[in-house]
């Protein structure tokens, strides 16, 4: 025979899963990640007065403020490489068509999934109503946004031919690992443009490149 258990009980057993779902999302958020992982991003993409093409080459070339962390912008330049790459686009640093700017952002926001602990009024043995919070640890997950923008300026006309945004929100704070997934699904059917949600799975720590 099955036993029903009490509210009170209930209720106990919920908040030690909650909080043991929220220890779980927070070790895998500590630097990364051992299994496998879809990223969805939000992609806005637009063409600009001067229609983007495929099959032509690029270069990079930086905003000031870009120039202060030389170490950090080279690495995310030849992330943003190999994404070109895989879109038809060719590096060639001297007198490339296309004039590329890529640059990040993270921002620590609200979990969305968050939710405050709040109090149950129950009815003592004095018959009166008592208040009652709940034992467990109250423990919000840290989120964050990541957000990647990618332009393409025609050389030949100075006009922007090429502007796409990624932005990804998760538990996560590992950057280096989110953005190549990022920058494939900003890139994703280029020269085309859309809004819409890509998803793009990185691989789980150690299985090789995609």
């Amino acid at each position: 025979m099955m036993k029903s258990l009490s509210p009170c009980r209930m209720a106990s057993q919920t908040g030690r899963v909650l909080v043991a779902l929220g220890l779980i999302l927070g070790m895998l958020s500590l630097g990364g990640c051992a299994l496998p992982r879809m990223i969805d991003s939000e992609v806005q993409s637009f063409a600009g007065a001067s229609a983007p093409v495929a099959g032509t080459d690029f270069r990079f070339e930086r905003l000031p403020s870009q120039e202060r962390n030389n170490q950090q912008q080279e690495a995310l330049e030849s992330m943003a490489q190999e994404a070109l790459e895989r879109a038809g686009l060719l590096r060639r640093d001297a007198g490339g068509r296309y004039l590329v700017i890529v640059g990040f952002s993270v921002d620590n926001i609200r979990n969305p999934y968050y939710r405050p602990q709040s109090p149950r009024f129950v009815m003592g043995n004095n018959g009166m109503l008592m208040e009652v919070w709940p034992r467990m640890t109250d423990m919000e997950v840290p989120w964050f946004r990541h957000r990647l923008q990618l332009t393409l300026r025609d050389s030949t006309n100075g006009q922007l031919a090429f502007e796409t945004t990624a932005v990804f929100d998760g538990p996560w704070s590992d950057t280096a690992n989110l953005l190549p997934p990022m920058l494939e699904a900003a890139l994703k059917d280029y020269p085309q443009t859309a809004s819409r949600t890509v998803r793009v799975e990185l691989p789980a720590r150690g299985a090789g490149p995609r």
